[in-house]
């Protein structure tokens, strides 16, 4: 009888060890059992997704291209002190900058909303309210108070926006 116990316990294990390994590999989530989940979600009111990385990245991507990115940073890379994207709510840092280093600051969004863009170097700070809808770009001069320049991005459509940002030197 032990024998038995120990092949069947190691038959089911195998077969827990394939069945786990298949559903790990599925792009197919696993069916729930609760039928009461089931049948609450199926009385619930459909909830908005949030776009895909593809959508997010596509309004990055438009973003970028009213700042003309591509072509700027081929041909300005002894000025340029920063450029990307940003996630909404999200930050890039620059502890590389001097105090005092004068900037121009050049900010776009895509989509559907607004982003406040804020720059912040020491006691230094600067924000700027951007109309995603809207395809044009903003500009500030900004002058560093520290040895830092942070960009940030906010917004209450953060699933909805794409965002963008360049930073040179003012020779």
């Amino acid at each position: 009888m032990d024998r038995f116990t120990r092949r069947t316990g190691s038959a089911l294990t195998a077969v827990a060890l394939i069945a786990g390994m298949a559903s790990a590999c599925s792009d197919v989530p696993p069916a729930s059992t609760a039928s009461s989940e089931t049948a609450a979600s199926s009385t619930a009111a459909p909830t908005a997704q949030p776009p895909s990385q593809s959508g997010r990245e596509r309004l990055n991507e438009e973003a970028r291209d009213l700042l003309n990115m591509t072509d700027r940073l081929e041909s300005d890379e002894e000025g340029l002190v920063s450029s990307g994207s940003l996630a909404v709510p999200g930050q890039n840092l620059d502890e590389t900058i001097k105090s005092g280093t004068a900037l121009r600051v050049e900010v776009a969004c895509a989509g559907e909303g607004t982003v406040t863009f804020t720059v912040v170097s020491g006691a230094a700070r600067t924000a700027e309210r951007v109309d995603c809808t809207q395809p044009m770009t903003n500009g500030f001069d900004f002058t560093t108070a520290g040895p830092s320049l942070a960009i940030q991005a906010d917004s209450r459509d953060e699933d909805r926006v794409g965002t963008a940002y360049l930073v040179s030197r003012i020779s």
